[in-house]
């Protein structure tokens, strides 16, 4: 059989360009690519410096500055940006989360980021089969299959954060999915899109016969490849040892084993492809079972060699089980040092050594009696390899606290790398029954070789292990070790244990030196020939898996010099990305943090003053005025990085004179400004009973535009507020009484109620259900359990000073709170009662800069000590729930969802958003970033729901704006549900 010569020279090949520019005439070939698309792409376009460089980086040790970045959404705008790319000479990379770790998502071409239309999931009956959009989040995925005890094979320990498209292109594995469960050979049916446009529906009949025809010549050259593996022993031999271990080195070689029809071949071809072949709109998966009884323990072991020992037995051959030990993951000692402090690790402690791994172990099953009998099992295998200490247990939360630390590894043990340093991975496998002595090997060979705060963990029952570690390539000869290093690794892993030096990260640029060293002259020959049927213009991700560069593994590496103290351990894994309300809108927490460097070393190296200049301009609107500070990007990040606070903190930096100024005489005169906000809402009120609110809305959008968007907009779904609520006389105030009164002697308690301004200054709107304002709610059901209130005398105007913390003026909210904390200590006698407020974000701030008097939100005051007092008396059938960003920083959704319930025979929560990017006033001044993050809010309501309910007032506005469904208080809803009815 004649063998296919590979492409040697594609006329779209990767240009080398300095770290941190494009070419001049990469960046006008940028510009007149965008100038093409202009009509055809309706999403985001970008060729300016900020933008550009914000995109340059994915969770790899690798930057490269696109030329453009386009967001695509259809089938229809990938062949428009092929073709563009193709007449102005540029290659295309797909990028979907961007959590890829061998520098596959990355391009100094066309950048083309996968937008809100690829987010399709459909359930098939029986949930057997999923399908699902590119864009779609694996974790989401698994959330909608949970119910049917189902999930997909593919579990990365990214899946909170990575999309299907990366899962498919790089034949992500994970925890527990071994080498049977990818998406190799859980994939039921593809659709894809070649680089000449041709679309290709696997499942559809007349889809594929029309292929057969129009691509005869492609589909016979991969029929003669199929012909030219069989035909070799030797060479199936080898393609069928690489895959019975985790293996993604390269093209997925084994479809020519695996599949004669070249119409099979292809589409598993396209499987671990890494965006180099064509692009995936639509993958169809048969779900794998979920068993609803899980076990989990965290056993250590006195040496690497007992826990290897141990873990070969588990893994029954490398037979992949859903019932039994179903997941093991091997953590060396070192890696366990970076997570002691965590309180799920406490257990452990006492029974470690200075050489004592752990492994995380699950064991699952249909029922508790199975259960029983694999965990016995397992423990009876563990102790007789010696195991120190063996937990295992059924509880949920301890199970997902163990897991979290598991899967946040990544980042942890990033975060302990020296300022300055980038983070490097690597995943490597070898023969399950070699995992002992390989363990051993690779510890030193990375201590040899100068790596010695390196950690290794890994998926153990696949004979799969990871590693870490920090180097500093702004110093000389670091890239030359790593160099060394590399080479090294190669020889350890492809010669001495036959393993993979990519087990499930994908090749990459990371390790396309090395592919044909692992695979031999005529399996990477083949890889060759493959590209060349699929791509021959080199238009795909060029230098991605296969690359004549020998030294590619050592360029384009990122620097990340000190920038802040906050961000300084971010290894930019976009861990915290899909928390973000203005990701995809302007810029995500790591983009942030990744322009915040290169500011910061353009500001200590004065290299480029005008590129510094334009970046501090547009960083601006970009990076200060549409990020919400939510922090909500804290609670995705395995170490807690809180990007809000850091650009709050950028933000009082960009503070001038004028701005203080302003600030502090708002401060000064912050009750009159109330009055004047309630009054110019309720004027926007009232004139909207006689003009149609469209129209409002149109003048002041254009007052707005007149004066630089300084004015707020009016929003027909912001209303008046009820204003301060009077007190309420009661023995138990000691303003009254002139003395504290023990509880005990009016056999009511006492409590301290702070109206938060924001209740006070904006209302909810109208309801078919009769509601009480925030305030007045809250006062009746206060009354109602049984509580004497105890309020500030003159409310207009108090603030707990969060408003002013967050637009970056500390020492006015350090003021105005101040004088709030000096009222509430006298109210709650120092501290002897307790303060409830009804705002979350209120009750957050004051607990972030407490006084003396212990403070509670409302959802957690109102579960606890008023709900048991009340009979509720009437409910609704279906109430929409929305956690807003300081409510799940409290960590109050189970509280906010109980007293929903306790409301409503069902409660939806809505899940499409997190931060409604409301983020106090920005609903007003910049209605864009309210509006991109509740963009799935309206189709997440269910139907036939009337109310939805949240803890702050502004986020209710926003909420009921965009889902034309009225957000009302917590207080409220209660209020109604608990109200005698006469």
């Amino acid at each position: 059989m004649q063998q296919i010569a590979p492409a040697l020279a594609p006329h779209i090949a990767p240009v080398v360009t300095p770290l941190h520019q494009v070419t001049p005439e990469r960046q006008a070939a940028g510009e007149r690519l965008v100038a093409r698309l202009k009509g055809a792409i309706e999403g985001f376009m970008f060729t300016d410096p900020l933008m550009t460089y914000a995109w340059s980086g994915d969770a790899s040790s690798y930057r490269l500055i696109p030329a453009a970045v386009v967001l695509i959404n259809s089938e229809d705008e990938v062949r428009a940006v092929m073709a563009a790319a193709r007449a102005e000479g540029l290659p295309i990379t797909f990028r979907a989360a961007g959590t890829s770790l061998s520098g596959q998502a990355v391009t100094d071409g066309v950048l083309a980021v996968l937008g809100d239309g690829w987010r399709r999931l459909n359930i098939h009956p029986g949930a057997e089969q999923i399908t699902l959009g590119p864009a779609i989040i694996v974790a989401n995925a698994n959330t909608a299959l949970k119910p049917f005890n189902k999930k997909i094979g593919p579990d990365p320990a990214s899946q909170a954060t990575c999309k299907i498209g990366g899962v498919v292109n790089n034949n992500s594995s994970g925890m527990c999915c071994g080498v049977t469960q990818n998406t190799y050979h859980t994939m039921a049916r593809l659709r894809l899109v070649l680089t000449d446009g041709t679309m290709l529906d696997s499942g559809d009949p007349a889809s594929c016969a029309a292929f057969r025809t129009s691509h005869a010549a492609m589909l016979d050259g991969l029929h003669q490849l199929h012909h030219q593996v069989i035909s070799d022993p030797d060479l199936v031999a080898l393609i069928t040892r690489k895959y019975a271990i985790k293996n993604t080195v390269g093209y997925s070689l084994n479809a020519l084993v695996d599949y004669s029809d070249p119409l099979d071949i292809l589409i598993h071809l396209m499987v671990g492809s890494e965006g180099t072949l064509g692009f995936v709109s639509e993958v169809t998966y048969n779900t794998v079972p979920e068993h609803p009884f899980k076990s989990t323990a965290l056993v250590s072991f006195p040496d690497p060699q007992s826990a290897g020992r141990a873990i070969i037995e588990m893994a029954n051959g490398g037979i992949q089980l859903t019932t039994g030990v179903t997941a093991a993951e091997y953590i060396e000692r070192r890696a366990l040092e970076t997570v002691a402090h965590l309180p799920p690790m406490a257990p452990l402690l006492p029974w470690l050594t200075d050489n004592s791994p752990a492994v995380l172990i699950d064991v699952t099953a249909p029922d508790a009696a199975t259960l029983d009998r694999e965990v016995a099992k397992a423990v009876e295998l563990l102790s007789r390899h010696g195991a120190t200490h063996v937990d295992f247990s059924t509880d949920a939360i301890r199970s997902h606290a163990l897991w979290d630390i598991r899967k946040g590894f990544f980042a942890s043990a990033g975060a302990a790398r020296p300022k300055g340093s980038i983070m490097l991975t690597e995943d490597v496998a070898a023969p399950i029954e070699r995992l002992a002595d390989f363990v051993v090997d690779l510890r030193a060979m990375l201590d040899d070789h100068g790596y010695e705060d390196a950690v290794i963990f890994g998926h153990a029952l696949a004979g799969n292990l990871h590693f870490q570690m920090g180097d500093d390539f702004s110093l000389p000869g670091s890239a030359e070790k790593f160099d060394a290093f590399s080479g090294a690794l190669s020889d350890l892993v492809s010669l001495k244990y036959g393993g993979s030096l990519k087990a499930e990260h994908g090749t990459g640029r990371a390790i396309a030196p090395f592919v044909e060293a692992e695979w031999g002259a005529k399996a990477y020959g083949l890889m060759h020939a493959i590209k060349h049927l699929f791509d021959p213009e080199g238009l795909l991700n060029p230098g991605v898996l296969l690359n004549p560069d020998d030294k590619i593994h050592i360029k384009h590496l990122k620097v990340m010099p000190p920038a802040d103290e906050l961000v300084d351990m971010c290894i930019e894994c976009g861990f915290c990305e899909p928390a973000c309300p203005s990701q995809q809108m302007t810029l995500s927490p790591r983009q942030r943090i990744a322009v915040t460097r290169e500011r910061e070393r353009l500001r200590r190296s004065g290299e480029d003053p005008a590129r510094l200049k334009r970046l501090d301009d547009d960083f601006q609107y970009a990076g200060l005025d549409t990020c919400a500070a939510c922090n909500l990007c804290s609670l995705r990040c395995p170490v807690g990085i809180e990007t809000g606070t850091m650009i709050i903190g950028q933000r009082a930096q960009r503070r001038g004179a004028t701005g203080h100024a302003v600030a502090g005489l708002v401060a000064d005169h912050r009750g009159s400004v109330e009055t004047l906000m309630r009054a110019g809402v309720g004027l926007a009120d009232a004139a909207r009973t006689v003009i149609p609110a469209p129209a409002i809305e149109a003048l002041t959008d254009a007052a707005r535009r007149l004066t630089g968007k300084r004015l707020p907009r009016v929003s027909r779904a912001l209303h008046r507020g009820p204003g301060a609520p009077k007190p309420v006389p009661n023995r138990q105030d000691p303003r009254q009484t002139g003395f504290p009164v023990p509880i005990a002697q009016s056999g009511r308690p006492s409590i301290v109620y702070f109206p938060s301004c924001a209740t006070r200054m904006f209302g909810a709107p109208a309801t078919r259900y009769d509601l009480l304002p925030v305030p007045a709610a809250m006062l009746a059901l206060l009354e109602r359990a049984g509580f004497d209130v105890v309020m500030p005398d003159h409310l207009n105007g108090q603030c707990c000073g969060q408003p002013f913390q967050s637009k970056g003026f500390p020492e006015q909210a350090a003021s105005v709170g101040g004088d709030l904390k000096r009222e509430l200590s006298s109210l709650s006698d120092a501290g002897r009662l307790s303060v409830v407020t009804d705002a979350s974000t209120c009750a957050k701030h004051l607990r972030e800069f407490p006084g003396d008097a212990p403070v509670l939100d409302s959802a957690q005051f109102l579960l606890s000590q008023v709900l048991p007092k009340l009979t509720i008396t009437q409910k609704l059938p279906t109430v929409a729930v929305h956690h807003n960003c300081s409510a799940q920083r409290l960590a109050e959704q189970p509280m906010t969802e109980a007293i929903a319930g306790a409301c409503a025979d069902t409660v939806a929560v809505l899940s499409a958003l997190n931060c409604c990017g409301y983020a106090g006033d920005k609903g007003l001044f910049v209605p864009e970033l309210n509006a991109h993050a509740t963009r799935f809010a309206k189709q997440d309501m269910p139907a036939g729901c009337t109310l939805g309910v949240s803890t702050v007032s502004t986020c209710a506005s926003g909420l009921s704006e965009h889902t034309d469904v009225p957000f009302v208080g917590l207080a409220s809803l209660l209020e109604w549900a608990s109200r005698p009815l006469h």
